[in-house]
């Protein structure tokens, strides 16, 4: 699903932890009888997990205890640490579609098992170094691959210190569990369910925020001070410290609906500058880069318009700031968007219309936004006396064959292939995660009738025949096709896939190609293409090619026997426009004899 220079990346450290492994496994002393001392492994993969090691260090060094915040991460390897920072941002940014690819495989049970093992193998001895030297009572992380490296070593007896994992998510993702970890703090009853059903122990606390949120100025202070009108309804649109996720779509729906939107972009320049320029003629938008001043501009706020969870809609319930949720990003920020949800925490718009809508009531009065609910539960001082003094029992030693690292970073290696190569892949991530392909469970009775072309003038007489018929189509075609297409009303558009001519892919060049593609679509047809069909077959290493904002399609080639539910494909490449269209007439005539009804892939 990743570029060769990554998946090589990838194999140098795996191949250096498993050479490393082959040191003597070490022990921890033993923690004093009270946590007075306590080390926070945090990860810079994005804000929110040093966000979280920071508020925590304030609360504990408050109520008396001594606090040092570490990267837990950057510990376990510094190359793992600059892949995951890297692909980790690439990935949000350019492909948040393969977000949900992995977010579902490793949802799996034995998918999250895979990675915990796999980390816990490489990198946890290289984390009891940086425990041992610090000498904690207590440990606690922030970030996933930390708390995996950590219950490994709690679970074999190598760590004598509790170690407890806090996740500032509402949805909690199997990943983030780690069974031999003392205690999982989270911040609601519904993510405590989840943590104990993905086999952690959880508690309910808390969740500590900055300072700054605890004393913000008052409402009216604060939009002086900020020099944002008293009368006007404010809505502050954030997107983490990466400005991640449609902040555009949801300023313009926002603009739309009447309200003042202030828009909080983080460290994204590039997407600061975009937006400064796209509003610039708009008064009610103003575009903020990375600011210190979150705390007075939520105070000035009516509402926050988020698209993830974690830290930012904690340190809003702090505030008393209600949330609405728009378009939340693929995978965890699908999760935390339901998971706050049934916890009464953010009201959702579906789209940008229900968005548009939403603000427009609340603007006027006519709909009131509840403010979130804080949480009761004690703060995370009390919730470590549970942990205090807590030593696993004693584990017999025994000697590790020297194979065994390399038959699990085989197995390991060998699922993921399987699950990014293997059509199979598909129906992980459909079923673990909902993740949606139109054609892969279609709703019985139901056909999408699309055609596959290549040449611009078979392009321009299906297009024409499609529009003449007035069925619902899509017509999927390459960069050359695109050529012959023109803006029709009804029809769909969907990028086709070159079939690979050279022998060894290049990922980078189909990236790029099929990019091309979707937008010499969108400047023939006047609209961004809203599919992908891959070449040769769908799976979820396709995603790394799909063009932004594109859905995959698994399509139904063969047509023996008739055609079926699902997405039925007819090729046209290579062919002549009369024998193109008569193909096509005759895929529409098996489909209305044999009484299914044509609907569009995102109905299927």
């Amino acid at each position: 699903m990743i570029d060769y220079l990554i998946v090589a990346l990838a194999v140098f450290l795996l191949w250096t932890g498993l050479v490393r492994f082959r040191r003597t496994a070490r022990e921890s002393y033993l923690p004093d009888a009270h946590p007075e001392k306590i080390l926070i492994l945090t990860a810079a993969v994005g804000g929110g997990h040093e966000a979280a090691g920071r508020a925590l260090r304030d609360e504990l060094e408050r109520t008396g205890h001594t606090v040092e915040v570490a990267d837990g991460l950057k510990a376990m390897s510094r190359g793992l640490d600059w892949l995951l920072t890297r692909f980790y941002c690439n990935q949000v940014r350019s492909t948040p579609r393969s977000l949900a690819a992995v977010f579902a495989v490793t949802s799996w049970t034995m998918g999250a098992w895979t990675i915990r093992s796999l980390v816990g193998l490489l990198f946890s001895h290289r984390l009891l170094d940086l425990v041992n030297e610090r000498r904690p009572d207590l440990v606690i992380s922030t970030y996933p691959l930390v708390n995996a490296a950590l219950g490994r070593l709690r679970a074999n007896g190598a760590l004598k210190v509790p170690a407890v994992a806090v996740i500032a998510d509402y949805g909690v993702h199997p990943l983030w569990v780690a069974p031999g970890l003392d205690l999982h703090l989270v911040v609601s009853g519904p993510s405590a369910q989840l943590t104990e059903l993905a086999g952690g122990s959880a508690s309910v606390i808390r969740m500590p925020v900055a300072p700054a949120f605890r004393s913000a100025l008052p409402h009216d202070e604060a939009r002086a001070a900020l020099d944002i009108p008293q009368s006007a309804f404010v809505a502050l649109v954030v997107g983490g410290a990466w400005g991640i996720g449609d902040l555009e779509g949801a300023a313009r729906r926002a603009a739309e609906a009447g309200v003042y939107a202030v828009v909080v972009t983080g460290e994204n320049s590039d997407l600061k500058e975009r937006l400064e320029k796209s509003f610039e003629r708009e008064e009610n938008v103003r575009i903020l880069g990375w600011s210190k001043d979150l705390p007075a501009l939520m105070s000035a706020a009516d509402c926050m318009i988020q698209n993830a969870g974690g830290m930012t809609c904690l340190e809003a319930v702090q505030m008393g700031l209600p949330i609405v949720m728009f378009d939340p990003i693929r995978g965890h920020g699908e999760l935390n968007c339901r998971v706050m949800e049934r916890a009464g925490v953010v009201r959702r718009a579906r789209d940008g219309e229900d968005l548009t809508a939403l603000l427009r009531s609340a603007a006027t009065g006519a709909m009131w936004l509840p403010a979130p609910e804080k949480t009761s539960a004690p703060g995370i001082a009390i919730a470590l006396e549970a942990v205090s003094g807590s030593v696993p029992r004693p584990v017999a030693r025994r000697r590790v064959p020297q194979f065994r690292p390399a038959l699990a970073g085989a197995a390991a290696a060998a699922f993921f292939f399987w699950s990014a190569f293997a059509s199979s892949g598909v129906a992980v991530a459909s079923r673990a995660f909902r993740f949606d392909v139109p054609g892969y469970d279609p709703a019985p009775g139901r056909v999408a009738l699309a055609v596959k072309v290549d040449d611009p003038k078979t392009a321009r007489a299906v297009e024409d025949f499609a529009q003449h018929e007035r069925a619902p189509m899509t017509i999927f075609s390459g960069a050359r096709g695109a050529g012959g297409l023109h803006p029709a009303p009804g029809l769909t558009f969907g990028v086709a896939e070159e079939a690979g001519s050279r022998r060894i892919p290049v990922p980078m060049r189909d990236r790029s190609e099929d990019r091309e593609a979707a937008a010499a679509l969108q400047r023939a047809t006047g609209e961004y293409p809203g599919y992908f069909l891959p070449s040769p077959k769908t799976d979820l290493a396709a995603l790394a090619d799909a063009p932004p904002h594109t859905r995959l399609v698994m399509a139904e080639r063969d047509t023996a026997g008739g055609p079926r539910a699902g997405v039925l494909v007819v090729d046209s490449s290579g062919l002549s426009p009369e024998v193109a269209r008569s193909r096509l007439a005759d895929a529409l005539r098996q489909v209305h004899h044999k009484g299914l009804q044509c609907v569009s892939p995102d109905r299927l």
